[in-house]
């Protein structure tokens, strides 16, 4: 009877541990690493197109007449998704999962099951190819965002 005590007692001790642990999963993959921010390259113009950040999405409205085609959409100077395509006068959703950094790392998306607060995705940029400026996008900010510089860095 005792010995049965024992184990119940190191379950119930090693369950919330366990469960810390794999709830605290980093959002990191090194297989997906991408580049890192091309620094070099300045922003040129703001579009319109309006970037709502969701709670595990990123919509993209295309107010302009202008399709934007084989682009890397970069959000807090740091994570980088391809797109083959963005529609004039459409609009498209993305995960904010797909989006990596140079490490693999995403941006923590929001929603119920979060075991940490959700990135502020607070700029956003389109790169056209590897010469040409970057195109600014406006990005809306929730609320809740508090921005204390303008680097997110």
């Amino acid at each position: 009877m005792r010995s049965r005590w024992n184990a119940l007692l190191q379950i119930a001790f090693m369950l919330p541990a366990l469960l810390s642990v794999g709830c605290n999963a980093n959002l990191f993959d090194p297989k997906l690493a991408t580049r890192p921010y091309p620094e070099a390259l300045q922003q040129g113009t703001v579009v319109q197109v309006q970037v709502v950040p969701l709670q595990t999405q990123i919509r993209f409205i295309n107010a302009t007449s202008t399709s934007y085609d084989n682009i890397d959409i970069w959000i807090n100077r740091r994570f980088v998704k391809h797109v083959e395509r963005l529609h004039a006068g459409e609009q498209m959703e993305l995960e904010i999962v797909d989006f990596r950094d140079q490490w693999g790392q995403c941006p923590q998306p929001g929603g119920f099951w979060r075991t940490r607060p959700p990135t502020p995705i607070v700029i956003t940029q389109i790169q056209l190819d590897e010469t040409q400026p970057l195109v600014g996008l406006v990005t809306i900010l929730p609320a809740d965002v508090k921005v204390n510089s303008r680097d997110p860095r």
